[in-house]
Order: C-alpha cells, then structure tokens, then sequence
C-alpha cells in the first residue's frame, strides 16, 4: 500500500506588532524629557529661530515623528521648553527666598539669580516674552488657569514672601513684584547702555552689581518703612 504523504504545514512569518496609530512605542516614550534637554542646550548657542524639529531630533537622538508626536511642532515644543526654564527659575527663587537674612540680601539674591540664569540661557526673556507673555494658549482646557496666568501667580508668591517679616507694611506685593522684574529684565537687554556707563570687563560687571545693591537697599528700605509706619 503506497504511502500518502502529509502536506507539510506552511510556516507564516512571525510579524511584528502593530503599533497604535501616532502613539510612541514602550521604549521610545523616555525621549520626552531628552528633547527638551537637548533643545535647552542647543538654545545656549542658537537662536529660537535657527532651530529646526530636524535638528532638535538628531541632538536628542531620536525622530522627527516624535517630536511632533509630543509637542506638534517647533512652536510647541519652545513653549514647553521656556515654561520648563521658567519652573527652574522659580524653584531656584524659591530656595532663595527660604534663606535665613534680612529683606535687603533676600532682593539682592533674587536680583542676582534672575540675572545669572538669563546669562546661563541668553534667548530666556526672548521666548519669555513670544511663548508665554504673547504666546498662544489654545491647548489650555481652563482659560483661567494659562501658563502666564500660573507664573504670575507663583512670582507673586515668591515676592510676597518678601513681606512676611513685615506684616504691617502696606505695599502691594505686585508693585514690588514688577520693580523686580523691571530691574532684571531690563539688565540683560542693555548692555550697549551699560557698556558706554561702565565699560567693559571684570570692573563692569562690579558696577553691575552695585548696581543690584543700590536698588536692592532701595526696595529693602520701602519696605521697612512702610512696616514701621504701620506697626
């Protein structure tokens, strides 16, 4: 009796799993925070305008595709970028403020660390001032609660801390708040100015400082005054 041979069984490639549409893989999710590292650092050597989602992707080795996938675009991922530097900004502030010394040092610091951080990220006031004080905010569910709107609030209080040991003083902490960013925001933008009033070099940068100082003990004053007239 002839033997009937059993047709072998075909073999399907195994495949590969289906990956959810625009949805990043497993392994591929870490990348977030390596893009807007890498987007800080290159910020420190290039403008927000020279950069590319491109080039954003190769420093932070990973695709283009998700870094769109995180942020949308350019635009979005600048946005997330310069609220990220401005949380840094504010914890540092924050630590600062917590320091043990009168209100005179406690300004001073404060004017010296926003100046220090906008040195160590020169385009910071720049991107400030496009993503977050004139930027677009049509990802914010709440329209009471955008990134301006949460800053502000932390800043004012940051400086309101400034006031505890001063509880009769009547001012209000938002004017001191803008005095405070007026002098720092204003210092790194000027230097045309301020090289023509105090030149250049080691001998400037400490005319820049008792700078700081002069208005630090102008603030430190008004607001001592101010509480020992009320108290």
């Amino acid at each position: 009796m002839p033997h009937k041979s059993t047709p072998s069984k075909k073999v399907s490639p195994k495949q590969k799993p289906r990956r959810v549409s625009g949805r990043p893989l497993a392994d591929e999710a870490v990348g977030r925070q390596a893009i807007l590292d890498s987007t800080i650092r290159l910020l420190k050597t290039r403008t927000p305008e020279q950069l590319s989602v491109l080039e954003v992707a190769g420093a932070a080795g990973v695709t283009r595709t998700l870094v769109r996938y995180y942020f949308s675009d350019l635009s979005g991922l600048l946005r997330e970028v310069t609220e990220l530097l401005m949380r840094q900004l504010q914890d540092r502030m924050e630590v600062v403020m917590r320091l043990q010394g009168t209100v005179y040092e406690r300004v001073h610091q404060r004017l010296l660390l926003r100046l220090e951080f906008m040195r160590e990220h020169p385009h910071f006031e720049r991107l400030a001032l496009s993503e977050i004080y004139y930027g677009e905010n049509a990802d914010d569910k709440d329209p009471a609660d955008t990134p301006l709107q949460r800053i502000t609030r932390r800043g004012l209080e940051l400086t309101s801390m400034l006031l505890a040991d001063s509880p009769a003083s009547t001012i209000d902490p938002r004017f001191l708040h803008l005095a405070i960013l007026s002098v720092s925001a204003f210092i790194p933008i000027a230097q045309p100015l301020l090289a023509t009033l105090f030149g250049e070099g080691p001998d400037a940068d400490r005319q820049v400082d008792d700078y700081l100082r002069f208005i630090s003990h102008v603030l430190a004053d008004k607001i001592q005054q101010a509480d020992e007239v009320n108290s």
